[in-house]
Parts: structure tokens; sequence; C-alpha cells
């Protein structure tokens, strides 16, 4: 599939790269670094570190489901012009691997957002495709942490500096005003989940332990009996019998997973489920990292308000 978009490229490259020569000149491009991200959480705090100074993009468009994204020939186009190229790490994006190779872009500098992340649900003992879509390295869902939030902009700071080493001062005053509106933005998002310290929710996919390290809650177990596999109807019945006998509270999944099993759980245990983006744009209100992370605490909270304790 790579071959396939990369000879595409090529033979859309050279008309292309002159149409946007005489569109854009080169010197106008002069200061301001490239960036290529695979998702739009990424893409997002690498404008707000890198400010006027970046030109940021991400891959996968919101509401998509990074782990199974199908490259388009497009990419190849914007990694070859790319400074930078930052993803999540862990295996998330292994489709990333292949793509980057074929972009042939010897000035590509490449990093990777998990260094420094205390990271959850490192597989131990051997680990084969039975065990499902797992990923060796760790969960790589750490993006709904908000301490998380805050080591990946640390280390887009780190990546922008060593791009641009001129401007590493612009860079760091920029991280300083996000971690500072993160803070307070913590302190918002604990109030509100205090209340709800260990309660117990199941989401359907393991998107959610980072979320509810942070915020104090309990999954007993997700929808799915194996990551990447649709639960069957005995998997059903039995996450519904546990949603019944432990007090299970809240059931969460996304919109790119069968919201209709969810609901049915839902209703068979009588309690709440919400289906949420859990990515940058995914809404409109969702329209950077704090606000994307507001969006799912404000609406997580009010679904376990609504079924009372």
């Amino acid at each position: 599939m790579i071959r396939k978009l990369y000879n595409i490229f090529l033979r859309e490259a050279v008309p292309l790269a002159f149409m946007l020569a005489i569109a854009w000149p080169a010197a106008a491009h002069a200061e301001v670094i490239k960036v290529v991200t695979t998702t739009t959480d990424l893409a997002s705090l690498s404008k707000s570190i890198g400010g006027d100074k970046v030109d940021a993009e991400s891959l996968v468009p919101p509401g998509f489901n990074a782990d199974l994204y199908s490259p388009r020939p497009s990419d190849l186009f914007k990694i070859h012009r790319a400074r930078l190229f930052i993803q999540v790490g862990l295996g998330l994006e292994d489709w990333a691997r292949d793509l980057v190779a074929e972009a042939n872009n010897s000035n590509l500098v490449k990093a990777q957002v998990s260094y420094g992340i205390t990271l959850m649900d490192i597989p131990t003992g051997h680990v084969d495709y039975s065990f499902g879509d797992i990923h060796p390295f760790g969960n790589p869902h750490y993006q709904l942490d908000p301490e998380s939030g805050r080591v990946m902009a640390r280390n887009i700071f780190n990546a922008l500096a060593y791009v641009d080493p001129a401007d590493k001062a612009y860079f760091g005053a920029n991280l300083a005003t996000f971690e500072a509106q993160l803070t307070a933005a913590e302190k918002k998002w604990s109030a509100e989940m205090a209340p709800y310290a260990g309660d117990k929710i199941i989401p359907y996919h393991e998107s959610w332990d980072y979320f509810a390290r942070f915020f104090k809650l309990k999954i007993p177990e997700t929808i799915e009996s194996k990551p990447g596999f649709v639960p069957s109807p005995a998997r059903v019945e039995q996450v519904i019998e546990t949603c019944k006998t432990d007090g299970v509270r809240l059931i969460v999944t996304e919109p790119y997973y069968d919201v209709s099993i969810a609901q049915l759980i839902s209703r068979q245990a009588g309690i709440p489920y919400v289906n949420l983006y859990i990515d940058v744009d995914g809404t409109p209100e969702q329209k950077d990292y704090i606000s994307m992370v507001d969006y799912v605490v404000t609406h997580v909270a009010q679904a376990l308000a609504s079924h009372g304790k």
C-alpha cells in the first residue's frame, strides 16, 4: 500500500511543488517550522508551544482511530515537506514507520512524546496476536491524563528547540503559558470530579485508563474481551452482569466503536453511557488540548451526577 502511495506521490510531487513555489515563495517560509503530527492533539500542542514560528497539521483527522488509520497519498507529500514529525509512539501509529521512510526526507527530525510519562498496561511475559491489538511498550492512550498532556507539551518544546535553537526562549515562554493554563484547568477538573472518586466505569476500549488514574476512578474491565476484538454476545452479557453486581455507574465509548453495544449494556444494566470524542476538533468545543479535556470531564461528570450515588 505504501509503495503504491509513493508511486502516486512521485507522479504528483513535481507539478504540485511547482505550483506551490509560485503561490508561496520559499523565502516566505524561511522562519516557519513545518510540523506534521499523527494526531490532532499533537498538532494543537505544537501550535500552543510553537506559536507563529510553526505551521502544524495532523495526518489523522478528528474522530478517527489513529491505531487503524490508512495513510493517503497526500500524507507522503506532507511529510516530504516537513522539518519535524511528531507521534504518540508506543506502537499506536505503526503505519507511520513505512510512511516516513517512503517520504524520502533526509532533513526530517522525528520525535515521540511518550518519554517521561508513567505508562500503564505494560504487558509482561510472552505477547502475540492472540492477546488482541496489544501494545508491548505500554498503553498509548495517555492523552486524557492532564499530567501526560504536560509531559507531551514539554517533549514538543524540546523537539522544537532542537530544530530551532534560536527561538528556544520564545518556545519556553509559550510552554510556561500553556502550563499555567493547564494547572488552572486541572484545579477546576479535580473539583468537578472529586465527588466521584472511587466510582467504577466501563469503557469500550482501554482508552480511558489514564483518565481513570488521574481522576481516581476504577475500571473493573472493558467491553472488549481483548483489545481490538468485537465483543461476542456472551461477552456483552458478562459485562452487563458486572455492571449489576459490581456497582458500575457509567459506560464510556468513542464514536468509532459500536455505540449500539454500549447502548444495550446501558439499558440492560440501568446505568448511563456517554459517547465522546477524545481528540482535538472532535467537536466545535474541543478547539485545543485543554478544551478537549474540559469537554470530556464535563460530560463524564454530568453523566455520573445523573445516576446519583
